[in-house]
């Protein structure tokens, strides 16, 4: 949930120990074995109470003292991700890059002070926006001017710039540039196929347009503000995944028409929803992604229904050509070619297909 910025990480108001005696109670002084090989239970219920990270301030406060804490780093039980600032080794070491990112990235700013928000794929890290290659190495934050300096560090960097307060929110405790403002920064400051396929989630799901630009026009004297104005502008908040904001940039990019995402075609009794359709042409491109078949008891059913999908098309007049993510991702000129080549085996038709669309058919809520 999006909420007003300012909050501060607090401890537990009551220590937690998970049923187990409290340190001191059984022990000498609330000493630890010497060898030990798995974290505490009242640390692990300290780390799932802060979505998997844990301050020194909430530690101490909720009984939990430095020396254990120093004693479960120096096992590999806990990792530090910033300064004062814990997370679990294991969680750390099982989480896909991106998901691990985050998590560095809510502890650095656990770690800076009050002013200072997650800014750039940090902020698209926290807020959960798709990405289509790795993360940087180091986490990104902004402050406004007045309230903190530009910092680098082994745990992040931060940076000075104008932050309005309509430009910050608070995801899962951490302070971090709304969602507009992660989308502009974005594509300001990166290639252009990966802030669209993070301007059309956010798009879809977490801001409007009008927020967009406003955004836009506040940053219009900022470096990269040219490539952002064109990222707004070919924005579309009716793609569904990354592959099909890739394949439609290959339209774009090619100077091919660019067709209409995931419109309603209705045959009668069927009707159908495809990735990208040139109406006046009749024809159909769909991004084939490996997350439909990969590792799927179903997927034998998947590709009967797709077929059966394809002829029930075809019957109605309309060609279908699919396209994968290799060539979207790494070769979208060779993909652009191949998409002119089918283009070119059809011409316009004397009207254009009448497909239309439903509110709240899509994952749009903006």
């Amino acid at each position: 949930m999006l909420g007003r910025a300012g909050g501060r990480h607090r401890g537990l108001s009551t220590p937690c120990y998970c049923g187990l005696p409290r340190p001191g109670v059984g022990t000498n002084d609330g000493e630890m074995p010497a060898r030990i090989t798995s974290l505490p239970h009242d640390v692990e219920c300290l780390l799932a109470a802060g979505d998997g990270l844990l301050t020194l301030r909430g530690a101490e406060t909720n009984g939990v003292t430095r020396w254990r804490l120093h004693h479960l780093l120096r096992a590999g039980l806990l990792v530090r991700l910033a300064n004062g600032v814990y997370a679990s080794a294991q969680q750390l070491a099982d989480a896909a890059p991106w998901p691990a990112f985050a998590l560095r990235s809510r502890a650095f700013i656990l770690a800076c002070g009050p002013h200072t928000h997650a800014s750039g794929w940090s902020a698209v890290a926290i807020l959960n926006l798709p990405t289509i290659s790795a993360p940087p190495e180091l986490p990104t934050a902004v402050v406004p001017p007045g309230a903190g300096s530009a910092t680098n560090s082994t745990f992040g960097q931060v940076r000075v710039a104008a932050l309005p307060l309509e430009h910050r929110v608070v995801v899962r405790g951490t302070r971090v540039t709304s969602p507009a403002r992660t989308v502009v920064d974005v594509a300001r400051t990166s290639p252009r196929a990966g802030a669209l396929v993070v301007a059309d989630a956010a798009l879809s799901t977490m801001v409007s347009r009008t927020q967009l630009q406003a955004v836009v026009e506040f940053q219009s004297s900022w470096s990269g503000s040219t490539g952002a104005a064109w990222v707004l502008d070919h924005a579309d908040p009716y793609a569904e995944s990354a592959l099909e904001s890739l394949g439609r940039l290959t339209f774009i990019e090619e100077d091919l028409p660019v067709p209409v995402s995931n419109a309603w075609i209705d045959l009668g009794e069927l009707r159908y929803r495809p990735d990208h359709l040139l109406d006046d042409r009749w024809l159909i491109f769909e991004g084939d992604g490996a997350k439909k078949y990969n590792n799927r008891l179903d997927a034998g059913r998947i590709v009967g229904e797709q077929r059966e999908r394809e002829w029930r098309l075809r019957e109605a007049g309309f060609e279908i050509a699919r396209y994968g993510w290799q060539d979207a991702r790494h070769d979208r000129r060779l993909l652009g070619a191949r998409f002119r080549a089918f283009i070119g085996t059809r011409s316009v038709r004397p009207a254009p297909y009448r497909w239309y669309r439903e509110s709240r058919t899509y994952r749009r809520s903006a």
